[in-house]
């Protein structure tokens, strides 16, 4: 019997760092106002980044933002999209 969790290896930070900051300029958050208004604080930041580095649909993501669209809402598959859209 394999007792192995079904684990997917964690990306790079500084690659999820920047996939998320790309996806909220698509769906237009401002991740800046979000902290000054205090609507996100740095440990919500980092759990957002955590989460899109364990994300399984990490690759459409990247082809997805690759010519840095404009959208209404981040797409189903995003582990974040409902704090996008709560920030939005």
């Amino acid at each position: 019997m394999d007792t192995k969790p079904n684990l997917k290896p964690l990306g790079a930070a500084r690659d999820h760092y920047w996939k998320v900051t790309d996806m909220a300029a698509a769906v237009g958050v401002s991740l800046a106002d979000a902290w000054d208004k205090g609507e996100l604080s740095t440990a919500d930041h980092a759990a957002m980044i955590n989460r899109c580095r364990g994300c399984r649909g990490v690759a459409a993501c990247g082809r997805l933002l690759e010519d840095k669209p404009t959208l209404d809402a981040a797409p189903s598959y995003c582990v974040n999209k409902d704090v996008f859209a709560g920030l939005k």
